[in-house]
């Protein structure tokens, strides 16, 4: 099997030879990139056409285990919040439940390095007092088929909010209620 897969969606379903990582798929409303893991499943539209005689694709995602518990986007704006001045880093992993860890890291006004977590299926990370805004190195770091979040304005009553999706380098916004639930 091929890492990445090339498929076009017809009329009929899919066809031609799926990718062992992903596969890009031609379909009437676009050029989208689909990948699937143990936590989340994606579609996302990488470039947009009009290609007639084929099916459209919908941008999704799913969370396999579910939505990640609102008590947990809370504890993350509060744990960020209490170092308004430093960026930090969280993630929220799957351990037969979900998780919010906060690994070891070395943390500045403007940056953060941190140990990756297994089984993560959202990033966090915070921009202090600044705007939140998906850097050009968070980019190049976030290259995997996951969540991303990244909070600002900390020093606010409310911060505030932006998430993606990201499959292997592509990128589609997301809104926090497909994300978490009660």
């Amino acid at each position: 099997m091929k890492p990445v897969g090339y498929l076009i969606n017809t009329k009929q379903g899919q066809e031609g030879e799926t990718g062992l990582f992903f596969n890009y798929v031609l379909a009437e409303n676009g050029l989208f990139v689909q990948a699937s893991g143990p936590l989340i499943r994606a579609s996302v539209c990488i470039a947009d056409a009009k290609v007639r005689g084929l099916s459209p694709v919908e941008e999704k995602v799913e969370l396999v285990k579910g939505k990640i518990p609102r008590y947990i986007y809370d504890l993350a704006i509060s744990g960020l919040g209490a170092d308004p001045c430093q960026e930090r880093y969280l993630a929220v992993t799957w351990e037969g439940q979900y998780h919010l860890r906060a690994p070891a890291q070395e943390t500045s006004a403007c940056s953060v390095t941190y140990d990756r977590q297994v089984s993560t299926i959202l990033d966090i990370h915070s921009h202090g007092t600044m705007k939140p805004f998906f850097s050009w190195t968070d980019d190049h770091d976030e290259q995997g088929l996951r969540l991303y979040m990244v909070v600002g304005h900390l020093d606010y009553l409310i911060p505030e909010v932006k998430m993606r999706v990201g499959v292997y380098g592509y990128f589609a916004p997301i809104n926090i209620e497909g994300v978490f639930g009660v």
